[in-house]
């Protein structure tokens, strides 16, 4: 379940930052994509209801496991050194194992969960500003459905606009993420993870980069492109 509770995180970032800038978020529709492209869809009432089911779901399993990635190369392992005997060439280190025995959560991707649509709904000085987001990772459609008043018409339309670019900005983060995601998805389609420690097949290295960076995140975080920044395997400890 690794892109699974991965791709549900960044999902819950998202809608936690707009949160931060005074959207709340209702009608949250996600689909989930299961190997040989069937799809089934849910929605969550609201991000409390989201959250509570990613706890229900993950966060304990997410928790059981330390990260071994660093953002320090200071702390990092020695890039791997060929020696040469013979014909024959040997590493100085084998990939690095997380010893996945029992723990069948880290041995497979699960679904690919995806931000198909939702609500959002702001208030400036009591007056509503509200829109309706469709396809967030296809071509992006932010539907308007602020309604104005005669007296405060312009004012409200230049709040809706400037709010209106907020949601893309933050959107734009999500999808940079999100096409990572999926990338690795489709990669490991028919890959039993148990056996493919990290580095050993080479998609496995950023897919666990990214799996342990964006789940060990607080759940208020809200979402960040630092999640894409170079990583380096820890050193053992």
């Amino acid at each position: 379940m690794v892109i699974e509770s991965t791709s549900t995180k960044t999902i819950i970032d998202l809608l936690e930052s707009l949160r931060k800038n005074s959207f709340t978020s209702t009608g949250i529709r996600l689909s989930y994509a299961q190997r040989g492209g069937k799809k089934k869809y849910v929605t969550f009432a609201t991000l409390e209801e989201l959250k509570a089911y990613y706890t229900a779901n993950y966060l304990t399993k997410v928790q059981a496991k330390r990260n071994p990635f660093t953002s320090d190369p200071r702390l990092a392992i020695q890039e791997p050194v060929s020696t040469t005997v013979g014909q024959l060439i040997f590493n100085t280190y084998e990939p690095y194992q997380i010893f996945f025995e029992a723990a069948p959560f880290f041995c497979s991707t699960g679904d690919l969960v995806t931000l198909e649509s939702f609500n959002i709904t702001s208030y400036l000085k009591g007056y509503e500003i509200k829109f309706t987001v469709k396809d967030v990772t296809n071509s992006l459609k932010i539907i308007d459905g602020t309604k104005f008043d005669l007296r405060r018409q312009s004012m409200i339309a230049e709040v809706a606009a400037r709010f209106k670019a907020a949601v893309q900005d933050f959107i734009s983060i999500y999808n940079r993420i999100y096409t990572r995601l999926k990338k690795l998805f489709e990669q490991g389609q028919y890959v039993d993870l148990c056996y493919s420690t990290i580095g050993y097949v080479e998609f496995t290295f950023e897919l666990y980069k990214l799996f342990f960076v964006i789940n060990k995140r607080p759940m208020d975080a809200g979402i960040n492109t630092d999640v894409l920044n170079k990583m380096y395997l820890r050193a053992v400890e």
